[in-house]
């Protein structure tokens, strides 16, 4: 599992483990434009912000009135 404290950027598949998605399901989502923000690193390495991620979550939440 990803020390949430001291990463910053999550590999693909460290991503996936933290939102509970496989990695197929996001590179979908970034095939869509969808999902959470990420980062291209030298033009292939895919990283996505850990804060990104938690922010992204957030906005997912659904309030039940």
């Amino acid at each position: 599992m990803v020390n949430n404290q001291t990463k910053v950027f999550l590999t693909e598949q460290e991503a996936a483990d933290y939102i509970s998605m496989s990695v197929k399901t996001l590179r979908r989502w970034r095939f869509d434009r969808r999902g959470p923000k990420y980062a291209k690193i030298a033009g292939k390495s895919i990283r996505y912000p850990l804060l990104e991620l938690q922010e992204w979550i957030k906005r997912q939440m659904v309030a039940h009135d």
